[in-house]
């Protein structure tokens, strides 16, 4: 087993760990709108520019180096990739 081997597996994993995590929150979503048909709200926050909802819509004073959860993510496949590539 060599390194690429273990990077695919890693990023197999990966993505079908944020896959499922997607589709579960995507499922709790879904049987929550059935519930509350009747209370149709307009969400104010739906014509922000796209930058502000990829950071964080309701606090402006977040900025891209606050993103913890995405940057660690990020760090961690880079991580994997550099140890792979200098697998011998």
């Amino acid at each position: 087993m060599d390194g690429y081997t273990v990077l695919a597996g890693a990023l197999i994993f990966f993505g079908l760990f944020i896959y499922l995590t997607w589709l579960s929150v995507s499922i709790r979503v879904v049987s929550k709108e059935e519930e509350k048909k009747s209370n149709i709200k307009i969400n104010p926050y739906d014509n922000l520019p796209l930058h502000r909802r990829l950071i964080d819509k309701k606090n402006k004073q977040v900025g891209l180096f606050d993103l913890g959860n995405h940057i660690l993510i990020v760090g961690l496949v880079l991580l994997v990739i550099f140890i792979s590539i200098n697998v011998e």
